[in-house]
């Protein structure tokens, strides 16, 4: 008489994913209502630290978001960016993401142009550089790396899954449309403090032609490595020259 195999335990059960339009919309919500919040204390005086504002100016949008992100996944998702939002990266996202970082930020450079007459006038005014730390982190590294983490978590991963989601159409409608919100979103943010008309429509013209372009890679290939490296190139093809300037 043989002994009996032991019988092998049981995976875990998976973890019911329970967020949505909400925590998309407490995110975008917050980062919105903080901007304003800093806009109006910077123009009442109450912040003159020319390094406190530049760092808020970031967080200001970034702790929102990626609060709303973090919570979602880990507290009422599966506690993996990868499977909630698409957190991968395969190497074809390179060229997707050169491509559209590239072409999107030549149409935001024509809105530039019918706006403002030249090139550039919304892009980044930088001091000397002074190479310190300081200069890294919020001249390169913000702008450059940081923000197209943040913001492509929020908007192509959590904000465009979420409203995919809660449309009730047939998936490739479904895309579509949360496609286009994410992108109006994502433009939304940055023109909420625009400082005039033409800074209105012509930032927000191109941060919205870049966020269909972004939204329309991820809902295709289902992956936000072509998102972010879209969103770097277009912004670095700001930052750079300006640093160079």
């Amino acid at each position: 008489m043989t002994a009996a195999t032991p019988a092998a335990p049981a995976s875990p059960p998976a973890r019911r994913v329970r967020w949505g339009l909400d925590d998309a919309a407490v995110g975008a919500v917050g980062a919105i209502l903080l901007v304003l919040a800093a806009d109006w204390a910077l123009s009442h005086g109450y912040l003159t630290d020319p390094r406190l504002v530049e760092v808020l100016s970031y967080l200001v949008v970034w702790v929102p978001l990626l609060g709303s992100v973090l919570v979602a996944c880990y507290l009422r998702g599966s506690r993996s960016l990868a499977r909630d939002f698409g957190l991968r990266f395969h190497p074809l996202d390179l060229l997707w993401g050169l491509t559209i970082g590239l072409l999107t930020r030549v149409v935001a450079s024509l809105f530039e142009i019918a706006g403002y007459g030249q090139m550039g006038t919304t892009g980044a005014t930088l001091d000397a550089p002074a190479h310190d730390a300081w200069w890294i982190v919020l001249a390169l590294l913000a702008p450059v790396l940081i923000a197209p983490l943040i913001e492509e978590l929020f908007f192509r991963g959590l904000l465009l899954r979420a409203v995919a989601a809660a449309t009730d159409a047939r998936r490739p409608v479904a895309l579509a449309v949360a496609c286009a919100v994410s992108a109006l979103v994502f433009a939304l943010v940055h023109v909420v403090d625009a400082g005039s008309p033409t800074a209105l429509w012509v930032v927000g013209a191109g941060t919205f032609v870049f966020g269909l372009a972004a939204a329309s890679v991820t809902a295709v290939t289902g992956r936000l490595g072509g998102a972010m490296v879209a969103h770097v190139v277009f912004n670095g093809l700001v930052v750079v020259p300006a640093l160079l300037r």
